[in-house]
């Protein structure tokens, strides 16, 4: 299946994972992935980052954005341990894009969202309108969606992706929730579980302006998330907006 319109995916990765040592993760091999499904660009974070080397693999991102910066979106990730270093990456690759995307991993962080060595981080966000993709799973004590209520409200001139929407279908009802509760927060549709007619009950409780296609590519197969999308019983407009529209809107805002 290759979509009908070229996409904007906002949940990448690069670099090897553990769990999965035999995907192909080379940028140029992810090229002809995304060539073969639609897919002009791709924002990615280094999975050497979400584990424990933040500024080895910011390092990494920014490598790919010298040879493919055409192709591919960084998002800069940090850790809020040891304090302070968050925000020297933040500064050191300030311009991989404007306005910032950043990512957080509190699960591989053991870190909780809400926790005050995030701080700096939020206020920088709301400082310059960045993009946050957060990885989120149902119910986490370090990440789950509902937590994400208050500080959306708390911070609003953040716009925050729930990475996963929560996994599970309760993940799935707590990112919703969210959702509804503050203006600034998005559902984003990659996982590892899939959920028959999860598509239709997002868009019909939050409206699809507020979701985003996300593939969670190489670690998942983008073409099963772009059939998730396809195949939903949601009109035209709404498939547009999620494969490309909505992430477009937010990379456009300043």
């Amino acid at each position: 299946m290759k979509s009908p319109i070229p996409i904007l995916d906002c949940h990448g990765h690069i670099g090897v994972h553990p769990d999965f040592p035999h995907y192909k993760t080379a940028p140029a091999e992810m090229v002809r992935v995304m060539d073969h499904l639609n897919i002009e660009k791709l924002a990615v974070t280094s999975t050497l980052a979400c584990y424990n080397d933040c500024p080895r693999g910011n390092e990494e991102v920014a490598e790919v954005l010298r040879e493919f910066p055409d192709r591919f979106l960084g998002y800069i990730t940090v850790n809020p341990n040891p304090p302070g270093e968050a925000i020297a990456e933040l500064l050191k690759h300030k311009d991989f894009h404007h306005p910032p995307l950043i990512k957080f991993h509190p699960e591989l962080h053991q870190y909780p969202v809400n926790g005050p060595h995030y701080m700096p981080v939020y206020e920088y966000a709301n400082q310059t309108g960045a993009i946050i993709l957060v990885h989120t799973w149902d119910s986490d004590a370090n990440c789950g969606p509902l937590m994400f209520a208050s500080l959306g409200k708390q911070f609003p001139r953040m716009r925050v992706i729930l990475g996963h929407s929560g996994v599970t279908w309760r993940g799935y009802t707590q990112a919703i929730e969210t959702v509804k509760q503050t203006e600034n927060t998005f559902m984003d549709i990659s996982g590892s579980q899939s959920h028959r007619t999860v598509m239709e009950h997002s868009v019909e409780q939050v409206g699809h302006e507020r979701i985003l296609f996300g593939s969670d590519m190489p670690f998942l197969e983008a073409s099963m998330l772009l059939g998730r999308v396809m195949t939903a019983r949601i009109s035209d407009a709404a498939k547009e907006a999620i494969l490309r529209k909505n992430f477009e809107r937010l990379l456009n805002e300043k």
